[in-house]
């Protein structure tokens, strides 16, 4: 149960002593919360058309509503939408008073609860969390409110034994809003790993107030874990750093350094608010370093400093990891085994070890499908053939992959592709890809192939240091087929040769920048239309 002295608290704006000592001392009821097994899935969004007129009414520049007209939200609210009950409506009202002014008016919604001797459950406590943490964003906030938070936190804490990820997570965003009590969300972080892998928000939050406490070893160890994870850290991280930054002029260019060398380690964009801050700081900071937008010209030219972009190119050592882990990790696995048997990989082996060397590999399937699998045999027959003669017309040796029901497609059509290539086809449960990349791989460094697939799983399966060699590997080497005109004629999309992520050439930066926060890492290689050219002194 959740003690009313604490709501009664919150409405007259401060907790006491003596309600802290009340609130420590009385007896709890520990229970296990229902959503333990499993992250307990967050409101569904009511619709803002429907509700216009309700913000209007009572939410648009109200600091508090009386007990009456909270009575008429609340019934408005679960008489209108169905899934709107007594059990989720306190915090969807808490929802809708979420913005860093809105405090006020959140906790006079607790008042009501108080007076109308109604119990707000977790998510109802934890909506109002996220309020405080809004308003921690636009100001520093009272002691007075942080004693509020730590002890609306104490009372969550206290009710249950164990809490879930979403409860977990609301906490974490209201500690982080205390001077003194953020470190207590570093279990909590840990507790939502029982359950599920922690959110975006609740990484970004506690790295961001690493930063902001002057803890950057904590800071850096939480952004690695999250990337680990495959979550991009949120905006509000490198804003969090650059301010922890710009505060001693003699560790800004290392301090810079790390987080530049973090964002080529991991392909990371860096949005257009944090472009704008890093050249504010730039503007503020002119002997450490400077910053300029730039663009890149159609062969990687810089038109800021005049330099080209490193080539993606990997090393021969590192080309030869590639090989070798590509064959461990992904080629023979058994769920490569689930739709292949170990005979056929053999054969498949046999046949690359006497026709290698090619100049590219065509996932035959992948590129006769790229227009619609709808299409009748023959028409996709005539793609491929295009495909073959694309490459055959610029003197290219070609193996296409296939499968076997491919044989059944025109005959004229077919018997071109097996003069102009070499062709292999497997069984029509084959995954086609570990055969794509092992021939690739195995046929040399400089061996292209083509397809359209991005080839996410297997980058995944390879892990760590091996993922962004991968990655720049496929880069360099990946056609893909961009359409058909109806005069039958091809676009071909031809690999990228430059790098597309943050990285130094001679001394200086290029970093790439996207407008918004994007929540995972561009899969396909397009040339991000701005850059930040950053020269360190």
């Amino acid at each position: 149960m959740y003690n009313f002295r604490l709501l009664r608290q919150l409405r007259l704006g401060g907790i006491t002593q003596a309600t802290a000592t009340r609130l420590t001392q009385a007896p709890t009821c520990r229970r296990l919360l229902a959503s333990h097994h499993k992250r307990r899935p967050q409101l569904g969004a009511v619709q803002s058309d429907q509700l216009q007129q309700l913000k209007t009414d009572y939410f648009e520049h109200r600091r508090e509503l009386s007990n009456e007209e909270w009575q008429r939200v609340r019934q408005t609210l679960t008489d209108s939408y169905k899934y709107i009950n007594s059990s989720n409506v306190d915090a969807v009202i808490l929802g809708l008073c979420s913005t860093a002014e809105q405090l006020p008016l959140a906790k006079s919604y607790l008042g009501y609860l108080q007076a109308e001797r109604i119990e707000p459950n977790a998510a109802t406590l934890g909506r109002l969390l996220r309020v405080y943490n809004a308003a921690h964003h636009t100001r520093a906030l009272s002691d007075a409110e942080q004693s509020e938070i730590v002890h609306i936190c104490d009372a969550v804490q206290g009710a249950h034994e164990t809490l879930d990820a979403s409860s977990c997570e609301h906490l974490i965003h209201g500690l982080v809003a205390t001077n003194h009590h953020w470190q207590r969300a570093l279990p909590l972080l840990e507790m939502m790993k029982v359950t599920s892998t922690p959110s975006v928000a609740a990484y970004s939050a506690l790295a961001a107030k690493a930063f902001s406490v002057a803890q950057p070893e904590l800071a850096w160890r939480l952004l690695e874990e999250m990337l680990l994870a495959r979550k991009l850290p949120k905006c509000e991280v490198y804003l969090a750093h650059l301010a922890h930054s710009a505060q001693n002029a003699s560790t800004l260019v290392a301090n810079l350094e790390q987080l530049l060398q973090f964002l080529e380690r991991h392909d990371i964009l860096i949005s257009d608010l944090v472009a704008q801050q890093l050249m504010a700081l730039a503007q503020r900071m002119p002997q450490q370093f400077q910053v300029a937008s730039t663009r890149l010209d159609r062969m990687g030219k810089c038109t800021a400093c005049q330099q080209h972009l490193q080539h993606v190119a990997i090393s021969d050592a590192q080309f030869a990891e590639l090989h070798e882990s590509f064959l461990a990790k992904v080629l023979i696995r058994n769920d490569v085994f689930q739709k292949s048997t170990p005979e056929e990989v053999a054969r498949f082996k046999q046949y690359v070890e006497q026709t290698a060397p090619y100049d590219c590999v065509i996932d035959g399937l992948n590129v006769a499908y790229s227009t619609g699998n709808k299409k009748p045999p023959q028409q996709l027959a005539k793609l491929l053939a295009t495909v073959v003669r694309y490459f055959k017309e610029r003197r290219k040796r070609v193996l296409v992959l296939g499968r076997q029901h491919m044989r059944n497609w025109s005959k004229p059509v077919w018997q071109y592709i097996q003069s102009n290539a070499s062709v292999f086809l497997t069984n029509n449960l084959s995954h086609d890809d570990p055969f794509l990349l092992y021939a690739t791989l195995r046929s040399g460094q400089e061996t292209d192939f083509f397809s359209r697939d991005l080839m996410r799983s297997h980058a995944f399966l390879l892990g760590g240091d091996l993922k962004a060699v991968f990655r720049r590997w496929q880069q360099e080497h990946q056609y893909s087929l961009v359409t058909q005109t109806q005069t039958g004629q091809i676009i071909v999309k031809e690999p990228i040769r430059h790098r597309l992520s943050a990285h130094k050439v001679n001394n200086v930066w290029h970093v790439p920048c996207c407008d918004t926060y994007m929540t995972q890492p561009p899969d396909s290689f397009e040339v991000p239309e701005k850059w930040l050219c950053l020269t360190i002194t």
